[in-house]
């Protein structure tokens, strides 16, 4: 194979490029301001007639309120508050020693599952394959699996994010569908001279019984550097985890709904400030005024006057009514509390249906969908350690559980009272400090926030998002 542009390896596949739109609104929501402001019009449409100035003033002003990035965080952090549960009589060094250091780099377990989770919830899906080091006997021919064994080389696990993974392909092989490739990016910066660096851009294959990787050249081609034969003995060592499964490899992501209203909330408060900005200073209104006195240019200013030959001349301050920053301002409240309801919604318990007799089904045998993600990593996890296992000829002790931390979630009546909460918040008939705690209580906030702090953050914050544009309607008033 030649590094010419017919090289096809880096063509991503249809069902990649079928999912990779709706990555795109995820990955500037997760940069933050600066994302959102550097895609430009993409996520902030220029208006009709607005002249470059004009659209350049209002997105250096559009400021992104980060609740999607935030659900993700806190839906992150409830699984994770306690550590995995790795149990067994007998845990093999080999065993502990991924557990310990999972891809190498020295994450441990904790972390690694973290990123993951992450992922998954970002993407409806992630990737991880089982590598094994690549060594050599002194004659230079590659290990077999028994020489492997007496020097210690151990697999170990290499996190594919779906953004990486850009093809696939399966057979059909006894009535069921079998990975026989799989291509990703990857990336690598290097040192380049005595203070540069430079990037390689690689693409990686891997195939039941062979690997390969291409490097991309200075012409932007693409051309086999390296390949070999690896020794895992049962097809490729991959395992995917899904927590919104569409079909073989692709999924959706699964908070996308409020990825989108983030994004009507973006736009609504760019436009809610780009009105204050004119709204807050009265307009200036001449009438009865000649001509030639209204090409004069008129100087304001205590001390100043101005006058006209026309008896019946006026000149008034006009001021905005109000009426449209209060359409606005209760267009991001709604949107708020929408969100809200959007990120409360994957820890909410939904049991199944009730008796005939209408009697109520216990809480703890409900399911919530956070639950069913966290049973998907479970689950990842395990295959992964067994398949490390297979690799090195060793199985798996009988007794060997991974764990997820699950006991949190919010039932049916956690939920109503959550929503009834959050009315009496904005009723004014309890404090944010009570509505805090009660959240707290309730297990919606991790037990390592601190409700005094949270009080006084609020407090310096200022006023929030959604209230930007309140204000008493002030009318016309001349002089």
């Amino acid at each position: 194979m030649t590094g010419t542009n017919k090289n096809p390896v880096a063509e991503p596949c249809s069902e990649f490029t079928a999912m990779r739109p709706r990555w795109e609104l995820i990955d500037a929501l997760l940069g933050g301001t600066l994302a959102m402001r550097a895609a430009g019009e993409r996520w902030l449409p220029k208006e009709p007639k607005e002249d470059q100035t004009s659209y350049d003033v209002r997105l250096n002003r559009s400021i992104l309120f980060t609740a999607y990035s935030d659900t993700i965080d806190d839906l992150v952090s409830k699984p994770f508050s306690r550590p995995v549960k790795k149990e067994g009589k007998s845990i093999p060094d080999w065993l502990q020693e991924i557990i310990d250091n999972c891809d190498r780099q020295g994450t441990n377990l904790d972390q690694f599952a973290r990123e993951l989770f992450s992922e998954c919830l970002n993407r409806g899906l992630t990737h991880i394959l089982v590598d094994n080091m690549r060594t050599a006997r002194p004659d230079g021919q590659k290990l077999t699996l028994a020489d492997e064994q007496k020097v210690g080389v151990r697999p170990y696990f290499v996190h594919i994010r779906p953004t990486q993974l850009i093809g696939w392909r399966f057979e059909t092989i006894n009535g069921k569908p079998k990975l026989t490739q799989i291509r990703w990016r990857e990336s690598t910066t290097i040192p380049d001279g005595n203070y540069g660096e430079k990037v390689i851009e690689t693409i990686r294959v891997y195939t039941p019984t062979t690997w390969e990787i291409h490097t991309k050249n200075e012409k932007g081609e693409y051309a086999l550097s390296e390949s070999g034969n690896h020794t895992y003995p049962d097809g490729i060592p991959l395992v995917t985890c899904y927590v919104n499964k569409t079909g073989q490899m692709t999924a959706m992501p699964p908070l996308e709904g409020l990825a989108w209203l983030n994004l009507a909330h973006y736009q609504g408060d760019s436009d809610q400030k780009n009105l204050l900005r004119f709204i807050r200073f009265a307009l200036l209104f001449f009438s009865g005024l000649t001509q030639e006195e209204i090409e004069k240019e008129v100087v304001l200013g205590p001390g100043r006057k101005f006058s006209s030959t026309n008896p019946d001349a006026d000149a008034k301050f006009l001021e905005h009514t109000g009426a449209g920053a209060e359409a606005g301002r209760q267009d991001l409240k709604d949107i708020e509390e929408r969100m809200i309801a959007a990120g409360l919604d994957p820890i909410m318990s939904k049991p199944g249906n009730q008796t005939a007799t209408g009697q109520s089904i216990d809480e703890s045998h409900s399911q919530c969908s956070i639950l069913a993600w966290v049973n998907s990593l479970d689950l990842a996890l395990y295959n992964l350690f067994a398949i490390a296992g297979n690799w090195i000829g060793e199985e798996l002790p009988d007794d060997f559980t991974v764990g997820i931390y699950k006991e949190f979630g919010l039932g049916p009546r956690a939920a109503t009272d959550i929503d009834a909460l959050l009315k009496s918040v904005q009723a004014g008939k309890i404090s944010d400090k009570t509505y805090l705690i009660e959240l707290k209580r309730r297990d919606v906030l991790s037990e390592n926030v601190d409700v005094t702090d949270e009080i006084e953050e609020i407090a310096k914050q200022g006023p929030a998002l959604g209230l930007l544009g309140r204000g008493d309607n002030i009318q016309g008033q001349g002089n």
